[in-house]
């Protein structure tokens, strides 16, 4: 697959991810994916693969790229795997390791999707990455507005249902499971 097919994959993973950041651990001899008599990269599952451990030991256990250029065993160890956790970010980290750009953050600030706060968690990381994944697509805050509303009409139905119903709680975390089916199902039917 060609350098911008292989992006698509890992920002899956690493919204982070750019062509330029690519070819820039090509370039330090990290990666040597093939290239076809025209010049053009062409990445295979193991590249993909052998990129995303790099990015891992960056961006989720903090190696630089000096060490791990001085140390390849990293990327092959499997006792690498272990990650650090960590439990508070600055708004600077949060946003660099989910990928989420500071404008399109500012703009959430705005419409108060997110708020500024001086220490921030892993699962603010986390859906700060769902949101920059969502941008990548090319939706935008404003679009936010109408998921939002899906969101708190189905809350306020299942909320309102449930306090008046005798049903078990495995019955309702089932109708909750399919009820978020088929909103995302709506939502993607148009893209």
């Amino acid at each position: 697959m060609n350098i911008g097919n292989a992006v698509k994959i890992i920002k899956k993973d690493f919204p982070s991810v750019t062509i330029s950041r690519i070819r820039f651990l090509e370039k330090e001899g990290l990666i040597k994916p093939n290239r076809s008599k025209g010049g053009t990269r062409s990445f295979s599952d193991k590249d993909i693969l052998r990129i995303k451990k790099i990015l891992d030991l960056q961006e989720n256990q903090f190696y630089s790229l000096k060490a791990i250029k001085n140390n390849p065993k990293l990327l092959t160890s499997a006792s690498s795997n272990s990650k650090i956790v960590i439990s508070n970010y600055s708004q600077h980290d949060a946003l660099k390791k989910s990928g989420l750009k500071e404008d399109d953050f500012m703009e959430l600030v705005d419409y108060k999707y997110e708020q500024i706060k001086e220490n921030y968690s892993q699962q603010d990381v986390e859906r700060f990455s769902s949101l920059a994944y969502l941008f990548s697509l090319g939706l935008g805050v404003k679009n936010l507005s109408v998921i939002k509303s899906m969101s708190d009409r189905g809350v306020g139905f299942f909320e309102t249902y449930f306090q008046i119903s005798d049903n078990d709680p495995d019955e309702i975390k089932i109708a909750i499971d399919k009820f978020s089916e088929i909103i995302g199902s709506y939502i993607l039917e148009d893209l």
